[in-house]
Formats: structure tokens, sequence, C-alpha cells
């Protein structure tokens, strides 16, 4: 038979069952919601050198990194696939306004962005520029290392807000191995001109560019 001490016990462990659980249920119910992928579009890459052929290169090298975003925090259109389905929709001014008040004063073009989202089908926009882009190369003994500068600028904008979540502008001067002509392997002329091309070739564009994006991209954002 149940006793008054037992029936006590008995509710007093129920109420205390009713109350963690009610606790669980409150903590899960304040929990945020998990962090989502973003689908973003990169624009096309507006070219700040006077080397034309800079976007080329830094498509391939875009294309290439962005590999290594992990998808579960953002999932990227290409350049070249941006401007064809802004093309294909008529829609090939609103890149070019896009690019050109970004790159000048590093805002939004708030009539050219109306509709970008649903047109791109993404929740964000990538700009990227090249600001800097020359490769030196020294072929004389005495004068310095051949060098490669690359100097880049990043920012993303979020459609939903239009206000800017990551900025990077990374930038690098780096400079070839010195040129050892203790070596024997180096042919000189009397003036200290260097005869063997391939030993002044100034660092690739590809590896500093591709380095500088590597790292830039390290700590991508997610919604």
């Amino acid at each position: 038979m149940w006793n008054h001490r037992s029936i006590r016990s008995l509710m007093g462990t129920a109420a205390l069952a009713l109350l963690l659980a009610s606790s669980v249920g409150a903590k899960k119910e304040d929990a945020p919601p998990p962090a989502k992928a973003i689908r973003v579009a990169i624009m096309p890459i507006v070219n700040g050198s006077p080397e034309v052929g800079a976007t080329k290169i830094m498509e391939d090298i875009i294309r290439d990194r962005v590999k290594n975003v992990p998808p579960d925090r953002a999932t990227f259109l290409q350049p070249g696939d941006t401007e064809r389905l802004l093309e294909a929709r008529d829609a090939l001014d609103k890149s070019y306004a896009l690019t050109d008040r970004w790159s000048k004063y590093g805002t939004l073009d708030s009539t050219a962005v109306d509709g970008i989202d649903s047109l791109l089908t993404v929740d964000a926009i990538l700009f990227v520029k090249v600001a800097e882009w020359e490769n030196v190369r020294v072929n004389q003994i005495g004068r310095g290392e051949s060098n490669t500068t690359v100097g880049l600028q990043f920012a993303l904008f979020d459609l939903a807000t239009r206000k800017r979540t990551w900025f990077k502008d990374p930038r690098e001067q780096r400079f070839a191995n010195e040129v050892d002509i203790s070596s024997g392997a180096v042919s000189y002329d009397e003036t200290g001109y260097i005869q063997s091309r391939s030993v002044t070739d100034p660092p690739r564009f590809e590896d500093v560019a591709g380095d500088l994006i590597r790292n830039a991209f390290k700590k991508f954002p997610r919604s």
C-alpha cells in the first residue's frame, strides 16, 4: 500500500523530471539555428593594372582556389558564369554598373543591385580587383633580384542587407633566388649581363596570386 511518504516522494520525482524536461526543451528552443552555406556570385574581375592578361590568369586561379572553401560554408558562381547568366537575362549592364561603382568607391550601386539575387539565385556577390600585377626581370649582376608584385582586393556583400560582410586586400612582392655567380653555372659578359635567361626568371604570377588567394579565403564567412 502507498503511504503518504511514498506518495510525496513519487510526486517530487515527477516534478523534478518535468522541470528537467522543460529546461531541456527551453534550451533546444533557444538554440540558434545552424549556419547555412551561402551561394556567392563572383562578379567579373576588375583589372586595375596595366597588364591585360591579369584577369584571365586570376579567373583560372580563383576557380582552383575556391575549391578549398568547405561547401558547407559557401558555394561559388564563377565570374564567367555570372556574366553569362546576366547576359542571357539581358542584365549585363547591372554587372558593369556594380563593378564600376565598387572599384571606384568601394560601395554598391543601389539601383544596379536590385534583383541580382533572383537573377543569379545567390545570397551574396563577391567583387575582385587586381590592384597590382607586375614582374621585373633583373638580368645584370649587382642590380638585385628579379621580383613579382601582386596586390588584390576582395569584398563580399550580403544581398539581403546590402552590407559588406568581408573584405581582404592582400599584397606581396616576392623575390627570386639570388643568382649565384660563384657556382660557375651562370654565364655573363664583361658588362655583367647574364646570358642565361632562365636564371633571371621572376616568380610566377600564378604562384604569388595563388598563395594570396588561398590565405585570404581561409576564413571565408558563412551566413
